[in-house]
């Protein structure tokens, strides 16, 4: 092993272990576990075990004690350690916000058609909402709600049945507060194409327009939930006499063909985690926890919440999605089958990935390798930093091996005066039998004797 040095400049890890969500998980989540089915299961559901696997990983995230990669330098021989992220979706701030500008920079390098996009947002009411929370598999069904109202609206301005946008709709379920909201984000091309790859401008969306694909929306997410057994009739009817329905539709002014930040800006934020970590306090002398909302909120008539940790962990873990279930959703010319076709076709105005176009062994290989390294490439793009140039000597450094082993962990740990002990095992509880005299233990083994 070589001569280890520091982090490269300006390069400074974060510690997960002094941020406020692991110190609260650290304290609460085995009494959260412990009475959740008391507290919380009428609310928020049955208990989940992808709540425990998520939030464990997130323990281990960043934490070198639980796998590192060794980073070596070509010139010099010099190296330093990398700890492993948890990867997981829709709870580690870090790695969902790690996630988001992987798919900003996806879309914008490798999607992105150079037309006008538009932001559309599509809300449901108060009323039907914790139906979302508790059949989860309806949230990509609000998604293709959604997109149907908005194309069956276009369809009929447009008089052409045959005419579709591309669409990237992602399904939220988290509020300012990182309360349970489920709506969807979506970013919508302002031209739409045929199969033959004839484009057409959409045509000007006024208020008037958006009420109208409001009224679409709200009729597909009735017949939906009505489909799926969720809600009866009578309700429907009920919310149907209601002045102002609670659903909504909001769409955003063009962002033009040019503007390669304002659609990055709008990737990232409609991916973005369900909570930040900078508006987050967890106080530990008053046991609470403070949250600051991004907008002033109507309902709390105030821009902050205060939770208690428990009720706090219940609302951040009640986002974590379900195993399997996708975060973002294509449509239209977007769609894989519409792109596929296109270049088939040789149609298509994008530049396919080498991975779509060649199948062969060494460009796969490549591909994945830049895939395991993209986190070097993020904080290059982001932070401007390049975290595999030599702090020594300036040279090129890469990633020469990953290690899981424990025990190799933990020498490697202890020769770099790195390693904590774990945290010991609660003592036993102390078993005090106090005797009674009106039962002896043993007195059901005795035979019983007859008297003759």
């Amino acid at each position: 092993m070589g001569a280890f040095c520091v982090y490269p400049d300006e390069y400074k890890p974060r510690q997960p272990k002094n941020t406020p969500l692991f110190r609260l998980l650290d304290t609460y989540y085995e009494e959260f576990k412990d009475v959740y089915d008391e507290r919380f299961a009428k609310r928020y559901g049955f208990w989940r075990p992808v709540t425990d696997e998520v939030v464990g990983k997130y323990q281990r995230c960043g934490n070198p004690h639980y796998g590192i990669a060794r980073i070596r330098c070509k010139e010099c021989g010099a190296e330093y350690l990398r700890a492993f992220s948890c990867k997981c979706r829709g709870f580690c701030p870090s790695c969902s916000k790690r996630k988001s500008l992987d798919l900003a920079i996806f879309l914008e390098e490798e999607l992105f058609r150079p037309v006008p996009h538009r932001h559309w947002v599509w809300s449901v009411p108060k009323m039907i909402r914790l139906h979302f929370l508790h059949h989860r598999k309806l949230l990509p069904m609000l998604c293709r709600c959604a997109w149907d109202s908005l194309t069956m609206f276009l369809h009929e301005v447009l008089d052409r049945k045959d005419f579709f946008p591309g669409g990237i709709l992602v399904p939220q379920t988290f509020g300012g507060m990182a309360n349970w909201n489920p709506h969807v984000h979506a970013l919508i091309t302002d031209t739409c194409r045929d199969r033959e790859g004839n484009a057409q401008s959409m045509p000007e969306i006024g208020p008037p327009d958006i009420h109208g694909v409001e009224k679409l929306f709200a009729s597909l997410v009735f017949k939906m939930l009505l489909k799926e057994g969720v809600i009866s009739e009578e309700l429907v009817e009920n919310m149907r006499s209601w002045k102002h329905s609670g659903f909504s539709v909001y769409c955003g002014k063009p962002i033009e063909a040019c503007d390669a930040d304002g659609r990055k800006t709008l990737s990232e934020y409609i991916s973005r985690a369900p909570f930040s970590l900078e508006r987050m306090s967890f106080n530990e002398g008053s046991d609470t926890v403070l949250y600051r909302g991004e907008h002033f909120h109507p309902t709390l008539a105030r821009n902050f919440d205060v939770s208690e940790p428990l009720e706090w962990i219940a609302r951040i873990t009640s986002q974590i999605p379900k195993k399997g279930a996708k975060q973002v959703i294509y449509y239209g010319a977007y769609s894989q089958a519409w792109r596929g076709r296109e270049r088939r076709h040789g149609i298509l105005p994008t530049k396919p990935t080498e991975l779509e176009t060649d199948t062969s062994e060494e460009v796969r290989s490549s591909c994945s390798r830049r895939r395991r390294q993209l986190w070097a490439v993020l904080l290059k793009k982001v932070r401007d930093v390049d975290v595999l140039k030599c702090p020594e000597c300036g040279g090129k450094m890469k990633v020469i091996s990953f290690i899981e082993q424990p025990f190799v962990i933990r020498r490697i740990l202890k020769h770099l005066d790195l390693w904590e002990d774990p945290r010991p095992p609660p003592e036993p509880l102390e078993l005090v039998c106090e005797p009674n005299a009106d039962y002896i233990p043993w007195q059901d083994d005795v035979p019983e004797i007859e008297v003759g």
